[in-house]
């Protein structure tokens, strides 16, 4: 289990995080909700895929095919609270987050999407009904 994601292999579990990251963004007007989520995910990361060539252009074509309007940088912490300073420290506080902004810089990320976006997609709809049934709601949602 990587980043709260069934797999142990790191490449999709940061891919599957991104993907994370940007779904639980939506807002109400996203074509993301309603009958054909997964579906239109796929085809989006599918899109957004062609489209681009860096992890940071991924991010922002799936933002306008998805209607997006911000990513929420809360999706991306790490659920044990770590966060590895500059000098190579590691600390350990309710306050200080790591974003894991380096995804965006990985273009690694958006290649794995691109090769095995249907796995991707799935670890992300595993985690939020794993979410779903353990009760694990964030005070910070809207949908």
């Amino acid at each position: 289990m990587l980043y709260n994601f069934d797999t142990s292999r790191d490449d999709r579990a940061r891919a599957a995080l991104l993907i994370y990251a940007l779904f639980k963004s939506r807002d109400a007007a996203s074509p993301l909700n309603g009958l054909e989520t997964w579906s239109r995910a796929e085809s989006y990361c599918k899109a957004a895929c062609l489209k681009s060539s860096t992890t940071a252009e991924f991010a922002t074509r799936f933002k306008e095919l998805a209607k997006i309007p911000s990513i929420k940088p809360y999706y991306l912490t790490d659920a044990e609270g770590l966060v590895q300073m500059p000098d190579g420290s590691i600390i350990q506080a309710d306050g200080v987050r790591d974003y894991k902004l380096d995804i965006f810089e990985d273009d690694d990320v958006r290649a794995t999407i691109e090769r095995e976006y249907p796995i991707i997609v799935m670890l992300v709809r595993e985690r939020i009904q794993r979410e779903k049934l353990t009760g694990e709601v964030n005070e910070n949602e809207t949908l």
